[in-house]
């Protein structure tokens, strides 16, 4: 299956601090401003499409248990819908319990790996 990295996603203590930092320090740029109430957050190097997300460390009530600001939340890799697809076959048929989220933008795949890690498996590739 090709694969790409597509983001890795931070709890951050503040969300303006933080978007500031990327921006300023790193140069880096808000791919998808007005998105989700501006929540994550994605920032990406321009003419990029790798980056980091950026969580507000506050968010209540979603099921995370790791939210203290500077932990990793979950990675996302990036691939076509026909790999997704061949992906999500591949998990059902060895019974691998995972769930599946439409973002207006993408269409994911979430799965964890042995030690609880969630990851994310992504496409930009139309919507079903």
């Amino acid at each position: 299956m090709e694969i790409q990295l597509d983001h890795v996603a931070v709890f951050v203590s503040d969300l303006d601090r933080s978007k500031a930092f990327y921006a300023e320090v790193l140069g880096l740029e808000d791919a998808y401003p007005g998105r989700w109430d501006g929540s994550p957050t994605i920032m990406v190097a321009p003419g990029s499409r790798t980056g980091v997300a950026l969580f507000p460390a506050e968010i209540a009530g979603d099921g995370r248990t790791n939210k203290r600001p500077g932990a990793i939340d979950h990675f996302a890799f990036r691939t076509s819908r026909g790999a997704q697809d061949e992906l999500r076959s591949r998990l059902e048929r060895n019974g691998i319990e995972h769930r599946v989220k439409e973002f207006g933008i993408c269409h994911s795949v979430f799965v964890h790996d042995p030690d609880g890690v969630e990851v994310e498996v992504t496409t930009y590739d139309g919507r079903r």
